[in-house]
């Protein structure tokens, strides 16, 4: 390499200074300001719940969500079929394209089935992590 700095790339090294400069003072103000200002979280001990609607609101609402859960994991289970179904027969027939197409697919269904029906343990561990 050169050390002649051409007139092209002195915009792009004069922008990433400036970004680089600007996210070192954001992050000085910002861990600067945290220090400085402690406030009350007027949220602290209160969660969420939904009991205080009573216990009809609480079934109705808990069968309606456990319905639409599970049509979507019977929705997601049977694109997951499918899609193997098509893997099998690009496999069948030889076609290459058709073969990549099918399995990614087939991966995409594969990841959104395993989230629907993990769908209570991911809800929970974010509740767990934002809970703390």
């Amino acid at each position: 390499m050169s050390g002649t700095t051409s007139v092209r790339s002195l915009p792009r090294r004069v922008a990433r200074a400036v970004s680089l400069l600007s996210a070192t003072i954001g992050a000085v103000l910002l861990t600067a300001g945290t220090a400085s200002a402690q406030t009350n979280n007027p949220l602290d001990g209160i969660s969420p719940d939904l009991g205080v609607f009573g216990p009809t609101f609480q079934s109705t609402w808990s069968r309606i969500a456990g319905g639409i859960w599970g049509a979507v994991l019977a929705v997601s289970a049977v694109n997951l079929i499918i899609s193997l179904y098509k893997i099998r027969k690009a496999r069948a027939g030889g076609y290459q394209s058709e073969l990549s197409d099918s399995m990614d697919s087939a991966k995409t269904a594969g990841v959104a089935f395993g989230c629907v029906a993990g769908a209570g343990i991911i809800v929970g561990a974010i509740l767990f992590v934002v809970n703390g």
